[in-house]
């Protein structure tokens, strides 16, 4: 009984796809000429998929178009409006600023100093080493501080931002091209409890650097001024999409 359902089935099935393909043809191949072109059933359905996604785009493109020019419409017949939008742009600019780091900003945050470990006379000179500050400790503090919601970040005075380089230049580093040397002060704006808590959890990297014998302390401040970012932004290759 179960197999002359399912027979069955397969025949409306059948039927119904040879109507669909019948009654659809395309536009003649050549102008003028009369000869029609039979649409196959995966032809037919790419062209249904197309036709519903470019239905989709279209009233997606419609409800966009309406909520803008209700806006538009909105701030036009209110100045208040219009001030409002202005200073939303305004605070909305300022914020990109800030987060770029073309601003000086302030907040509750933590300090962080390191410097190098004590050495002496009988130790091996892989102990030693171990006990310099290199430009790869610091990039896995500032690492951190990122993984733990620091919102702003300086080393030294220098604005650390996405563009921002950290190398080695023999006993000293190369931050935003300016040497620098130890003690390293690391200002980071954000929850100063959280930051702290993250930093010194034993997963984290001053762990490692305070059982290599480095010098490190951290503390919790409740003002930390950052300073803008002195170098410039030049743009040579990348474009908007």
């Amino acid at each position: 009984m179960r197999g002359n359902e399912g027979n069955i089935f397969v025949f409306i099935s059948s039927l119904i796809i040879g109507i669909l393909i019948s009654t659809n043809i395309v536009i003649p191949k050549k102008e003028g000429s009369s000869k029609s072109v039979f649409l196959s059933s995966q032809q037919y359905q790419d062209a249904y998929n197309s036709r519903n996604k470019l239905r989709s785009d279209i009233l997606g493109y419609i409800r966009e178009y309406d909520e803008i020019s209700g806006k538009i419409q909105k701030y036009e017949k209110d100045d208040n409006d219009k001030l409002k939008m202005k200073n939303n742009i305004n605070e909305e600019l300022e914020q990109d600023k800030m987060i770029l780091g073309e601003d000086a900003v302030e907040g509750q945050g933590v300090e962080i100093e390191i410097n190098d470990g004590s050495t002496n006379d009988k130790m091996s000179l892989f102990e030693e080493q171990m006990r310099i500050v290199h430009n790869t400790d610091i990039i896995e503090v500032i690492n951190d501080l990122k993984n733990a919601g620091a919102e702003a970040i300086s080393i030294n005075g220098n604005r650390i931002i996405d563009r921002s380089e950290i190398y080695c230049s023999g006993p000293f580093l190369r931050i935003n091209g300016i040497k620098i040397a130890a003690p390293f002060l690391i200002y980071a704006i954000g929850n100063k409890s959280v930051l702290h808590n993250y930093m010194m959890s034993n997963e984290n990297y001053l762990k490692i650097m305070i059982t290599r014998g480095i010098y490190v302390k951290l503390s919790e401040l409740n003002k930390v001024i950052i300073p803008a970012y002195n170098g410039t932004y030049n743009i040579e290759f990348m474009k908007k999409d």
